[in-house]
């Protein structure tokens, strides 16, 4: 297509000018153009040029291998769009096949007609592989390659301090659709790269699930957390744990659309990659046979292998032996070829005859392999490279892990010359421990361990009742001088003369971090020891791991003799199922974890006594080996406080409703004899049957009429403010219309005012709503108020009364006097019932207006508030809140 202008170029300048396309007019973009078939590159970028010899074969069409070929040919074929474009991820990158490239996808028309398509790259473009058909003329036939950094690709990803949390989601397939930034950003691009990658490619990759259980969870459809894994970091030997949790997501039939999540990068926990499985078989091998590697003593290195400027001690010598010989182990080829006939046997056979060990056995030497510290030197053959014939497959770990079959003198002679600690017991007893954990500890045998305490003692609780796991978790292991070495301990099930056991693999912490954890972790005991509060550590089946002293001291018992046990032998059997579920919300991944407020519970004392607690349960950390703490706090003080409260209370409540029955009483036998009194007395002033001789008689009978009206009036009273006190009142609530009940009682308190020469005034709110309450008891609340103001105003004065609406939808009816006036006290005196002030008395009264009037109007919802100032007048405010008030 030479000698004109190139027609793929108009065609791409032609699409930049549509929206959506407009990278296609950058500079240095990356696209390539396909056949209407999808079988042959037609065109590519100068950006995207040096592609075409790794994307296509000699003829131009696409390679065989090719991992997009399909795609690119469903995409020519109509699956791509005629307008617009269609985001694709496409397997194009060369130097990682399996990684997916974001790329624009879009059907277009040359001006011949003939129809291509175009692909274009969305980031950058894929660099070109070094096993590319085109030769580099900057390097020579067997020169070296260039160690030359070409991009930014080889340099290691930023390390991040602190957890790093990101989200993913898959399809159906558990193919990657979506992944938060924050993963790319700390293991770097090519190792967080995965959209569009499945599990299984996944973890062929650049993630290490040990178990494969998250394929099975995925296979399961359930949901998990918790789960561990490894994800490389770009360029370089580390990986990363990473805390994995999912769930499936269903859609409105039950179906399953995929699975979301989010992961928790550990950054502060990056490790190096276990050493591989040849160096672990050669330890085994040579440990099984009772035979020493052929180290090379110093003496008859090379000559031209530099020698240290400082002699090294015979410990370093032997360690950095063992190190190289695993190296050239790993670098060389075997230095034992097998004979014809052990070529000819099955490779099953002679991994059992040759070894003696069973692929679990292998996996606990090739742990105790990694703890040499045996790591690959720099240019040596990684696994990849190696030959795969050579390379045994990874075995699954069987759930018991048998140690090799031979005599217990076999065992001990092997576990009592490895150099890390190696510890088998049967819950809480010890069976052996080898020689280099008693030389940790300072004890001579297992038996003065037993004898101190056993493995309580030696980890101050019983790790072992934690479960198993394939990670290392720190602890403390204290010596026979009570002092506390931070190790590093791995647990798993083992064998022992025929009886299932638990093997721990226990390995100092480092030297630079010995110091600080351990004074941090002799800090953190003593200020548990300190609190007041009980602390008990548990296990995930809630079994005792440690108490601190405040729990010995609460319960009576020492940490060694409940170690081990359930924590239901601290509680009462009724608080039994409560701490039980209480620690299954704590288990379960839902919202029940969420909602941790806290139980009370009855603790049980060794002599048997009973202990009212207060129970709080957290969970320390996650993850297979993960805890739970509890706090304990005795409230007895506050039981016997709240019990005394509830005494009073209810004494109270008892002499209230004794004084409210006695009123009752008293009134209704008042009542009577009153009421016969009131009425002969009506009868000898009407003279019904006769004239009374002397008009004094006639005085002394309205006097008599007068006193029993007001004793009887005391005596209703007295009656309504027992009803009220005893909840007994009778209201009949309904829609009351402030303004009319309040000018009707003026209306008939006017001539008592006028009497007094008092002006009476009224101010009502217009179209103010009704109020929720009983109208007879609001009728005497407001004749009460009104008939108290007229009381204690000279001649002259005035009396306001109002209603009105506030700014906050509340309902007041007011009373405002220019009277005598109270101080604070002589208001609080004269809401209390059977108190009258000294400047009452010459008013007369019974000392119960306030008071019945404030009872009521608490009785109809509502609140009294009063005002007042001696000589200034008092203003009372009966308030209705906007729950009162009807809509107008």
């Amino acid at each position: 297509m030479t000698g004109g202008p190139n027609p793929f170029e108009a065609l791409i300048a032609q699409l930049a000018t549509e929206p959506g396309l407009s990278l296609l007019a950058e500079p240095g973009a990356g696209v390539l153009v396909w056949d209407r078939a999808g079988e042959r590159l037609l065109w590519a970028s100068p950006a995207a040029e040096k592609l075409r010899n790794a994307l296509t074969d000699e003829d131009g069409r696409t390679s065989p291998g090719l991992r997009a070929r399909d795609r690119i040919k469903a995409l020519a074929e109509g699956l791509a769009p005629q307008h617009g474009a269609l985001k694709e991820r496409l397997r194009l990158d060369p130097s990682r096949p399996w990684l997916p490239v974001a790329t624009l996808c879009r059907l277009a028309s040359l001006e011949n007609g003939e129809t291509v398509l175009v692909t274009a790259f969305v980031g950058p473009v894929p660099k070109e592989p070094s096993f590319s058909r085109s030769a580099r003329p900057s390097e020579p036939p067997g020169s070296e390659p260039s160690t030359q950094v070409e991009d930014d690709t080889t340099r290691l990803p930023e390390r991040r301090p602190g957890p790093v949390r990101f989200i993913w989601h898959t399809d159906a397939a558990t193919r990657f659709t979506d992944v938060s930034h924050d993963l790319p950003l700390a293991v770097g691009a090519m190792a967080g790269n995965i959209v569009g990658q499945t599990w299984e490619e996944v973890s062929r990759s650049v993630v290490e699930d040990p178990d494969g259980s998250v394929a099975a969870l995925f296979a399961r459809r359930e949901t998990w957390s918790g789960r561990t894994i490894l994800w490389s970091i770009d360029n370089s030997p580390l990986q990363v744990p990473v805390d994995w949790a999912g769930m499936p997501v269903f859609g409105p039939g039950r179906e399953l659309i995929g699975f979301r999540g989010f992961g928790l990068l550990r950054m502060d926990a990056v490790q190096e990659r276990t050493i591989p499985d040849a160096a672990a078989d050669l330890i085994a091998q040579s440990l099984v046979n009772d035979e020493t590697l052929p180290f090379r003593p110093p003496e008859e290195m090379p000559a031209d292998e530099p020698a240290d400027e400082a002699a090294p001690s015979d410990e370093e010598t032997w360690f950095s032996n063992l190190r190289n010989q695993v190296a050239a182990a790993l670098s060389g080829p075997k230095s034992h070829e097998p004979e014809p006939d052990e070529r000819s046997r099955p490779a099953e056979k002679q991994q059992s005859q040759g070894s003696g060990l069973s692929s679990t056995e292998r996996n606990a030497f090739r742990e105790i392999a990694r703890a040499l510290g045996a790591r690959l030197k720099e240019g040596t053959p990684s696994t990849e490279e190696a030959d795969p014939e050579e390379i045994e497959p990874a075995v699954a770990p069987e759930p018991i892990l048998p140690l090799p079959s031979m005599t217990p003198a076999a065992h001990n002679d092997i576990l009592d010359r490895l150099p890390i600690g190696i510890l088998v017991h049967r819950r809480e007893t010890i069976l052996f421990a080898n020689r280099f954990l008693l030389g940790l500890t300072g004890y001579e045998d297992v038996e003065r361990i037993r004898s101190a305490g056993g493995i309580v003692h030696l980890f101050r609780g019983s790790p072992a009742l934690g479960g198993t796991g394939d990670e290392d978790f720190a602890l403390a292991l204290t010596t026979q001088s009570n002092e506390n070495i931070a190790v590093s301990v791995r647990s798993s099930s083992a064998e022992w003369e025929g009886e299932p056991a638990d093997l721990m693999v226990i390995r100092r912490a480092l030297s630079v971090e010995t110091q600080p954890q351990d004074s941090r972790v002799q800090e953190l005991e003593a200020i548990l020891d300190t609190a007041t509060d009980g602390v008990i550590v548990l296990n995930e089946t809630g079994r005792i791991l440690s108490l601190n002293r405040s729990a010995e001291a609460l319960f009576g018992y020492d940490e060694q003799a409940v170690a081990g046990d359930a924590i239901t032998v601290l509680l009462a059997p009724e608080s039994h199922m409560v701490a039980l579920d209480y620690l299954e919300s704590l288990r379960s991944p839902g919202m029940r974890s969420l909602l941790n407020d806290g139980r009370e519970v009855v603790g049980r004392e060794r002599q048997g006594g009973s202990i009212p607690l207060f129970m709080t349960m957290g969970r320390l950390g996650d993850g297979p080996n993960r805890r739970f703490c509890a706090v304990l706090r005795d409230i007895t003080a506050f039981k016997r406080t709240e019990g005394e409260l509830i005494g009073a209370k209810h004494a109270a409540e008892e002499a209230s409703a004794q004084k409210s029955d006695l009123l009752a009483t008293i009134s209704h036998e008042i009542r009577t004899p009153l009421n016969a009194i009131l009425g002969f007395a009506e009868v000898m002033l009407e003279e019904r049957f006769g004239a009374i001789g002397n008009d004094r008689y006639k005085e002394y009978l309205k006097d008599i009429h007068a006193s029993g009206s007001h004793v009887i009036s005391l005596v209703n009273d007295l009656l309504d403010l027992a009803k009220i006190e005893a909840g007994r009142l009778e209201l009949s609530f309904t829609g009351v219309s402030l303004n009319e009940l309040v000018s009707s009682c003026v209306t008939l308190l006017q001539p008592q005012a006028a009497r007094d020469r008092i002006v009476m005034r009224m101010s009502f709110a217009p179209k103010l709503p009704p109020v929720v309450a009983d109208e007879r008891s609001m009728r005497q609340i407001v004749l009460n108020l009104v008939s108290n103001a007229i009381k204690f105003t000279d001649a002259g004065g005035q009396v306001i009364v109002s209603t009105a609406m506030t700014d906050q939808g509340e309902v007041a009816f007011r009373v405002r006097d220019t009277g005598i006036g109270m101080t604070p006290e002589e208001v609080e005196a004269a809401l209390e019932p059977f108190r009258q002030l000294a400047t009452s008395r010459r008013r007369g009264g019974t000392g119960l207006g306030l008071p019945l009037t404030k009872a009521l109007v608490e009785a109809n919802r509502g609140a009294l508030q009063i005002a007042s100032q001696p000589s200034e007048g008092t203003l009372v405010e009966v308030i209705f809140p906007p729950t009162r008030v009807m809509a107008g």
